[in-house]
This record gives C-alpha cells, structure tokens and sequence, in this order.
C-alpha cells in the first residue's frame, strides 16, 4: 500500500511485440490496406470473416493526401484492433497493418529489423476481462461513467461502504488524526484535485495506511485515460461527479487487471538517396494508443494517433516513387509504446539501426488529424535555422494558416532523438479538439482541415531543402 503514491505517478506504459506470434496471425488484417477505401463506416459485426470478406471486395483506393489519409484513420480505429493496445492483438494487428503499407509502398528493410520490425519488451498493467461498478445498486457505464485508473489493481465482486473525505477530514489525516473509519470493507472517496495535491506534497502514505478497500476519485472534467507499468494492490477508480454524491452508501466492484510482460515492435524502413545515402531524414509517428479497459470499452485513437501514422505511410508512398526519389535517404519509424512513456523511442536511440551520427534531421508527427489553425513545431526554438526555412516555404505557399513554435518538450518520440544530439523537430496540428485520450476520439471527429497543407508543407521542407 505505500507505494501507491510513487506507482501513480510514475504511470510506465507499454506495448507488445509480436515477432514470434504474428505468423499465428490471421493474414486478413493485411488486407485492409489495400481495400478500404470504399469502406468508411463499417460497423463491428463479432464476425471477423464478414468483416475480411468485405475488405478483400472492396477496390483498392488511389486517391492522394487527405482520402488516403482518412481511409487509414477509419481502419486503424475499427474495433478490430482494440485500440491498438495490450489485450486481444490490438497493436499486433495495428503493426501488422502498417508492414503491409511499408511493404506496399515499396520501402526497403534495413539489415537490423527483418522484416520492418524492431522487437523489444516492456511491462503493462492490463485490463482484459470482467469490469463492473455499482453505486447503491446502478450500474455505470465504463468510459463514460468512470475510468479505471491505470495503476488500479483487481478485485472480485465486493460490496463496500462508501467513506467521503472532504478537504477538512483530509487536512486531520495529513496532521495524523484520521478520526472515525471502518476497519475493512470500505472505499475512500475524495475530490480528485485534492487527492493530487497528496501526491504532490508527498502526503498519500497517511491515506493509504488506512488500508481502504478501494480508493475512489471524483472528477467534475473530462475522464481522460493512459497506461501504466505495474499495478498497486487495490482498486482505484476515477467516476464522473454526477454519478456519485455524499448520498450513495455503497459501491460493489469487480475489476479483471493482468500485470504481464508485454511483446511489441517499431516498424523501420526507408528509401534510399540519391546522391547521400548514408546520410537519413527521419518521418517518425507513434501507432500504439490505450488499448480496452474491459470486455466492452475501447479506446480508437483518431487523433492520436492513427493521424499521424496516415502521415507517415502518405510520406512513405510519395518519397518511394521514382519520380520523388530524393537526394538524402529517407527512413521511417512506426513507434510502439509511446503512450506508455515514450518507450519505443528509447528503445530504438539505445539500440539504432541506423547510427543516429547519420541522422541529418527527424521530424515526428503526432495529432495530425485537425490544423484549421495551423500547426506547432516543438525545438522550433532550438533549431532556428531550420525552423525559419519552414516558415518561408509556408509563406511563400500558404499551405497552413500558421507555424508557431515551442521549445524542448519531452511530449513524444522526438524527445530522445534530441537528448542524443539528433536534428529534431516534434510538428503537431493546432485547432480545437476535445476528444484526448478518451473514448470519444473516433474515427469521424478529425476535421482534417490542415491535412493536405501540412503534408504538402513537409514534403518540401523535405525535398527542397535537403535539411
């Protein structure tokens, strides 16, 4: 129990990789990206073969940018891939899909990852099966209602009392005068902002030497999820303020959670320069997102980051032309882990296939799927010179409203390129988007208004400026 503060915060996330399973496979999942182009609102039937059946009819698409794009994001968020997570395949499948548009795009394999793949391992605290909340006999709606925390531990069905803490009881058990609460069977209730200000202050031990059942966190905002490494010893659960008040007595839960150790893999290729092919610009985009949190709720990714990932395989298409082949080589990474802590990234700048001293610049995509106010370039504070050739082709184009810019963030895969003294720039899309890490993130919300532009805009900066 007196790890739960440190757990909480540390939130590790992870992936899997699927080098020794994906030959179990079914093949079918490759299928997708050469079909779906006809498909854009295909509905989940249970019946994997129905849904292979329709895809291997459809035509296959050669539409450019924006409707290659939008194909991509609507097949990566089919429940199929659940979320492109830890349980059922969800970022085996995603990975599968993306070998299969490498290989259709005609990227080469590097000598270091067969087959497009990079394997590593990573810990992930999951949560597969049975989840259910009841509070005075109602029973919430997960994703919704409620999330599980990342790092909450399982349990069976049990019946708990509810134990309300308001900010002044809180302030008697930091002094070490908890007052009255029940000896077992019981679930804390607190307000989230001030449960975080124990985790800030360092006061969550005198909480959780209460020993409760459970811990509950009330949240009057958005129910925004992630994924941790490791689990604690009880239940922790976030529940939306309008579902539950100092009135309800009870809550019964039961959470499947499985700690394991977690397969997953980068997908790496590239096309070969012309006149400096030792010398690589990287594209660079994360495809896992969050995965179930149970048998019945799962987490699409839309934005972040299918978007991107649709980015990548347009650039990839594009440069592997004969008529685009371009002068420096130019190599791509579809990142596994990325929402569990910028995993695969570090995974790839501790183990690189190619010498990060032959990367002249990368450039890393993240929610790309919106811009109707232009797009953001984290390090454009610290690569100036770069940074402003982006500009002038932006001005001279008119390809986005606007390029701003941000300093050194630690926020995607960029980021360990960076600290290894790698050229890197992080471009993300502005516009506003309230669906992040929720369930709400669906394949229909990207408004797509900057896709075409931004594309166009890193395809030059690219092509014509050689970086």
């Amino acid at each position: 129990m007196n790890d739960l503060r440190s757990c909480h915060f540390e939130r590790r996330y992870e992936a899997r990789n699927p080098v020794e399973r994906s030959q179990h496979m079914n093949r079918a999942c490759f299928k997708i990206v050469d079909a779906l182009s006809n498909i854009k609102k295909l509905k989940y039937s249970g019946q994997y073969h129905l849904l292979f059946c329709l895809l291997l009819l459809a035509p296959r698409s050669n539409a450019q940018d924006k409707d290659f794009a939008k194909n991509v994001i609507d097949t990566l968020c089919l429940p199929y891939f659940a979320g492109r997570g830890y349980v059922n395949d969800g970022d085996l499948k995603a990975a599968q899909f993306i070998v299969k548009g490498f290989h259709r795009a005609g990227l080469q394999a590097f000598d270091g990852a067969k087959d497009y793949i990079q394997p590593f391992n990573m810990p992930v605290n999951t949560f597969p099966g049975k989840m259910l909340v009841k509070i005075d006999g109602k029973e919430l709606v997960p994703g919704q209602d409620y999330i599980v925390d990342p790092v909450s531990g399982g349990c069976r069905l049990e019946k708990l009392t509810l134990v309300y803490i308001d900010s002044l009881w809180l302030t008697q058990i930091i002094k070490g005068y908890p007052g009255k609460i029940p000896r077992k069977d019981f679930a804390l209730v607190f307000d989230k902002k001030q449960l975080e200000k124990t985790f800030v202050n360092k006061d969550f031990d005198k909480i959780s030497n209460l020993n409760p059942s459970a811990i509950i966190s009330v949240n009057d905002g958005r129910l925004i999820w992630s994924v941790a490494s490791t689990p604690i010893d009880i239940p922790f659960i976030e529940i939306k303020k309008k579902r539950i008040d100092d009135q309800n007595k009870n809550i019964i839960l039961e959470i499947d959670e499985r700690e394991m150790e977690h397969s997953t893999q980068n997908i790496t290729g590239y096309v070969k320069g012309s006149v400096y092919p030792d010398s690589f610009v990287f594209f660079t985009a994360h495809y896992d997102h969050l995965g179930e949190m149970g048998e019945a709720t799962y987490f699409p990714g839309a934005n972040d980051n299918a978007s991107g990932i649709a980015m990548l395989l347009d650039l990839a298409r594009y440069f592997a032309k004969p008529e685009n082949k371009p002068r420096y080589s130019i190599g791509f990474i579809a990142f596994a882990g990325e929402e569990a802590g910028l995993i695969g990234s570090k995974f790839y700048t501790d183990h690189p296939i190619v010498p990060l001293s032959n990367i002249s610049f990368l450039i890393n995509m993240d929610l790309m799927g919106n811009g109707q106010d232009g797009m953001m370039v984290v390090n454009g504070k610290v690569f100036s010179q770069q940074y402003d050739k982006l500009v002038h082709i932006n001005d001279t184009a008119h390809y986005l409203k606007a390029i701003d810019k941000r300093g050194k963030a630690a926020d995607s895969d960029h980021y360990w390129f960076s600290e290894k003294g790698v050229r890197a720039f992080f471009f993300y899309l502005l516009g506003t988007y309230p669906y992040y890490h929720d369930i709400y993130d669906t394949a229909d919300k990207p408004t797509m208004a900057g896709y075409d532009g931004a594309f166009r805009l890193i395809r030059d900066f690219a092509k014509y400026y050689g970086i």
